[in-house]
């Protein structure tokens, strides 16, 4: 039930406050920052590669937990506290393109939230926590752990888009 809420609030957190952004806001941002496409993208194929990967493993044997004991303390930071790190840098293969086409990434984020909801539902408890997907940081994480890092991670980005939509509307009134 927990993983289903933190997947029904992703679209809450992200798309809805994108909601009137059109055109070439799409693609604006401050100097050195990610427009609100960018931010955007990079949730979407966040979402889309964990999907894939878990999907990849929906027949696979019984697996055993991957993580050093640093990992293993991050992990439980990361997913207990709920923050993501300040200055953390994103791995290259979810690095959003210049300009990202809005509708696309829109549909892929959505689409990749309904795979792991689907995954959610269909597959029995165990193989939940017994499958798992390689994080970057933290080491391996089953699919509810993955499902409260794509919650955690979004809640980050979702005041970066706060934030870039102020700076747009700021720019909009010539400030």
């Amino acid at each position: 039930m927990k993983v289903r809420h933190q997947l029904e609030r992703l679209d809450t957190l992200v798309l809805e406050p994108l909601n009137g952004v059109t055109g070439a806001d799409w693609h604006r941002a401050p100097n050195g920052k990610w427009s609100v496409c960018q931010i955007l993208q990079h949730l979407a194929m966040g979402v889309d590669l964990v999907a894939t990967a878990f999907e990849q493993r929906a027949d696979k044997p019984l697996m055993k937990r991957r993580a050093t004991p640093h990992q293993t303390i991050l992990r439980h930071l990361l997913l207990g506290v709920g923050k993501i790190p300040s200055g953390a840098q994103s791995p290259e293969r979810v690095k959003p393109h210049e300009e990202p086409d809005p509708e696309q990434v829109m549909a892929q984020f959505r689409m990749g939230v309904e795979r792991l909801a689907v995954l959610s539902e269909t597959w029995p408890e165990s193989r939940q926590l017994e499958r798992f997907v390689r994080h970057p940081i933290v080491g391996d994480l089953n699919l509810p752990e993955w499902v409260r890092f794509h919650y955690v991670h979004c809640r980050h980005h979702a005041k970066q888009i706060g934030a870039r939509l102020e700076w747009l509307n700021g720019r909009q009134r010539g400030q």
